[in-house]
């Protein structure tokens, strides 16, 4: 990737001896999107080459949780059949299920990698809305020794 390509126009150091630039007094700045497409285009142009369009393909979502992004973000084609649209609704429920559990700030609560495994988002089977983890094989094991015996 060359600093043209990247939208990177060099400058000549006017500022001198490299302040606030690179090495040997040259300084880069970093083009704004409409201008780098102009220069581009010159370039090309100068050069008998095909030119740059804008780029308007970047779509940032309006949604603050996750929540909200999986449960209200339209899908990329309309539903043709009620079932189709239920089986989506669904799978995007699972989805934020097992996101959620992957996503616990307490390790304990947190699921392990085999816990996840069995969550019916990874294993195609129907999502009923709750998912009980199996408890973690360290934590079984833990939970099956007897207490310690009390002294009286």
């Amino acid at each position: 990737l060359s600093a043209a390509s990247a939208g990177i126009g060099s400058t000549d150091g006017a500022r001198g001896s490299g302040e606030g630039g690179c090495e040997g007094g040259e300084e880069w700045l970093l083009l704004p999107e409409a201008e780098y497409v102009v220069a581009k285009n010159r370039e090309a142009a100068a050069k008998n080459e095909k030119g740059v369009k804008l780029c308007r393909n970047k779509q940032y979502f309006r949604y603050k949780l996750l929540q909200d992004l999986l449960s209200r973000h339209p899908p990329r084609k309309a539903h043709a059949t009620a079932e189709e649209a239920e089986a989506e609704a669904e799978r995007r429920r699972a989805m934020l299920s097992f996101i959620s559990g992957l996503l616990q700030y307490d390790p304990a609560q947190r699921w392990t990698p085999r816990q996840a495994i069995q969550h019916p988002f990874i294993t195609g089977s129907k999502y009923t809305g709750r998912f009980a983890v199996a408890p973690s094989a360290p934590a079984a094991a833990a939970a099956a020794q007897p207490a310690a015996a009390q002294p009286a």
